[in-house]
Formats: structure tokens, sequence, C-alpha cells
């Protein structure tokens, strides 16, 4: 019975959230995020204590790579909370404070360890920190930068700055400022991202590399470009030209940080992934994984499940995406899908803490996405509020939880009444 009335009043709580509506943090997100930094830290020790890393095969991309995007993306989401909250005072303002730091020590063991990279190493031979291997090197740097600011510690910043130059210079000197993720594989997205990382550590190191921004975006939009305006989802690394369609998670993710590189740009391109990816109706709203030019299914592990043409990750990047664009009127009606649909309960939500213990030995891995995405700082200065009623997919699952703990409850009742009375006749 607990087990849907829980979800059903967390659901609620979120709709009746007026924070939610404009753009500001959702009330559940502190106690929230202190649930799972606790249950991030028993997985960390876990991950490292028994070596997981070395006994996945460098083919499996959800073992090989959650973990060390999950611990980036949970010191991304401390250093916006810990900036949220740096001005309050609280005994729980404290404690989260306290365990920011202790769980971001952890977060960067498993990000440096060796051991986690052993699947590029694979890939990339003993040249895997130094030449190319953009997504690794890529989320060194912007879990080192996140760490750096949240603990003050320094004790990596020799790896950050090494990093963070090298990768500089191999992307300014590369023919189309592109770089593989793995051997034959480019993907803008990823290049958006590194990009940003580093001039993200340039605010730390004193290093410059604004000069990468300007010709990382001209060579986007001169080249990589598809017929929705939009870079295609992989790109061939010398000549930027697209090797495939725009895709749904690759432009929700290049939207989350291109702002931070070309706010002009930003703007134009979350247009063309509104116009040609938005789908909404009765039921559902949601970015698509491919175009409305496109039909046919597009669906692998950078997608997700693909339902109604719906991607499970355009539209979970999407809520960071449409936040750091201002447009809550796109990001609220999937957080009350991504409310509803997880099933939280307090010992997590059920639906991505299964599909994390499946791929990657986690229960927490995918939640520390949804607070990641949830808790993206807002670039645009035109900001466009929520007025809707939610999705009809979010009343009729969160009535099916209400309704069905009351039927139990019911029932529960009825059974105690019938013994109570038995007792006193006997």
């Amino acid at each position: 019975m607990f087990l849907l009335l829980y979800p059903a009043i967390i659901s609620f709580k979120i709709y009746f959230d007026k924070n939610v509506r404009n753009g500001e943090f959702p009330k559940i997100t502190l106690p929230w995020f202190k649930n799972t930094s606790h249950r991030y830290q028993k997985w960390a020790k876990k991950y490292m204590e028994t070596g997981f890393a070395s006994s996945v095969d460098s083919e499996d991309v959800a073992g090989t790579e959650w973990p060390i995007f999950g611990s980036v993306f949970y010191l991304l989401t401390a250093e916006e909370i810990q900036s949220h909250i740096k001005d309050k005072d609280s005994c729980q303002i404290k404690e989260i404070t306290l365990l920011i730091q202790k769980t971001a020590d952890i977060a960067a063991d498993v990000i440096t360890d060796p051991k986690t990279g052993n699947w590029v190493k694979e890939k990339w031979g003993s040249s895997y920190l130094t030449k190319k291997n953009l997504f690794y090197r890529m989320l060194l740097i912007m879990g080192l930068s996140s760490y750096e600011k949240v603990t003050g510690n320094k004790r990596y910043r020799k790896m950050l700055y090494d990093q963070t130059t090298s990768l500089g210079r191999e992307l300014l000197n590369a023919p189309s400022h592109l770089l593989d993720d793995y051997p034959g594989e480019c993907y803008p997205n990823d290049v958006v991202w590194a990009v940003a990382s580093i001039i993200r550590a340039d605010k730390l190191l004193g290093t410059d590399h604004s000069a990468l921004k300007s010709k990382l975006i001209d060579v986007l939009k001169k080249y990589s470009l598809t017929n929705e305006g939009l870079p295609g989802f992989i790109v061939d690394e010398k000549t930027a030209r697209p090797l495939g369609i725009a895709r749904g998670c690759g432009n929700s993710g290049i939207l989350m940080f291109v702002p931070e590189l070309d706010m002009i740009s930003a703007d134009k391109w979350f247009k063309m992934h509104d116009k040609y990816f938005w789908q909404e109706d009765r039921f559902f709203a949601g970015y698509r994984e491919a175009s409305i030019k496109h039909n046919g299914l597009y669906e692998d592990v950078d997608s997700g499940p693909v339902l109604f043409g719906y991607g499970t990750v355009a539209s979970a990047f999407g809520v960071g995406a449409a936040r750091t664009m201002g447009r809550f009127d796109r990001s609220v009606p999937i957080m009350l899908e991504a409310s509803v649909f997880s099933w939280p309960t307090p010992f997590g939500c059920l639906i991505p803490s299964l599909m994390g213990s499946k791929a990657a030995d986690s229960s927490c891995l995918g939640e520390i996405a949804m607070l990641f995405c949830m808790t993206r700082p807002v670039m645009a200065e035109k900001k466009t509020s929520y007025k809707g009623n939610g999705p009809g997919s979010f009343w009729i699952l969160s009535s099916f939880y209400l309704i069905g703990a009351i039927v139990l409850l019911s029932e529960e009742f009825r059974i105690w009444r019938k013994l109570i009375k038995k007792l006193n006749r006997s």
C-alpha cells in the first residue's frame, strides 16, 4: 500500500510546487539529493573495492560509461546545489554541505581511478590520456573542475591542468577542431561538452582557450548541419560533415552546454530542436529521437527506449536543455512525467534503480542523471513559465497510485475490522 501512496504524494507535491513552474528548484530537490548522495556513497565504495570496472567488457557501453558519467553528473549537480544554498543557513543546509564534501571526494576517486578507464585503454592504448579519446578526457576535466569548486581541494590540480591544456591544444590544432570519442566515432554533442569543460577549467587555472569557442561553433554551423539546421548526431572528424541525421538525444545534450559557448547559436538551435523534435498530445509531452521529417525507429544505447517516437534520453536531457534556455513550458511537463513514471519510493526511484542495477550494477546513477537535468542553471534572459495542467499520462498514473493505495487501505481496514469483531465475540 505504501509503495502506491508514496509516489502519489510525491507526484502531487511536485505538481503543486510553484517553484517548478517558474524554473526554481523543486522543494523535494534537497531531500532527494541527500538521499541519493548516501546511496551513491555506498555504490561508489563497492565499485572501487570490488574492482567492478576491470570485469566489464569494453563494448558494454552502459557498464563502462555510466559509472564515470554518473560520478561527473553527481559533481555537477553538487556544484549547482551548493550554489543554490550558499546564502542559506539551517541544520539541513549544513548537513548537505558536509555531505557534498564527503561524497565529492568519493566521486573524484571513481573518476580518476585508472581502473575506471580500462575500456578506453583497450580502445586507445597507452596514449589514452594524451591523444584523442575525447569523451573520457572531457569527463575528467568537467568532473575535476566541479570537484575543485565544491571542495576547494586542489589535489587533482595537476591532472586538471594537464588534461585541459593538452585537450585544448589538440582540439585547436585539429583540422575541424573535432576529435573522436572512440576510433572512427565523432559526436558534436561530446565536443561541445569538451570545449565547455575546458572553458570552465580556465576559470580555475587562469588559462585561456576562449578562441576555441568561436572556432568550434563556426565549424559546426558551416559544415555539420542537417536539413533541420542542427548538427548531425555523428560527423566526420576531419571535415565535420554529418554522417547521419540529427537526433533528439544529441540535440538535447548539445543544448545543455552550447549556451556557455555561444548563446546566439544556442537560441537558434533550440528553436529548430523545438520545431522538429518537440511532440505533445493529450497524454504525453517530450522530445522525439528522430525529427518529424524522418520515419523509422532510431533506437540504441544512446537514445534509450523510444516509445511512440518519444526518446527517453532526448526527453530527459531535454529537461536540462529547456531549463538552460529558460523554457519551463517544455521542461515542466517532462519533469511531471518523470516524477510519476520513475515510481518514487523512500528508497529511491524504482524504475531508474532497476535499470541502473541491470546496466551498471548501480541503483542510484539513473536518479543522479535526473537530478543533474533538473538542476541545470538557467542561462537565457527570457523565461517562459509553464501554465498547463500536466500531460494526461501524469494524471492517469498518479490516480492509479492513489486509487490503488485507497483500495489496499480499505481492504486492510476491512480485514482488521473483521478480526477485531471476531476477537470481541470470543
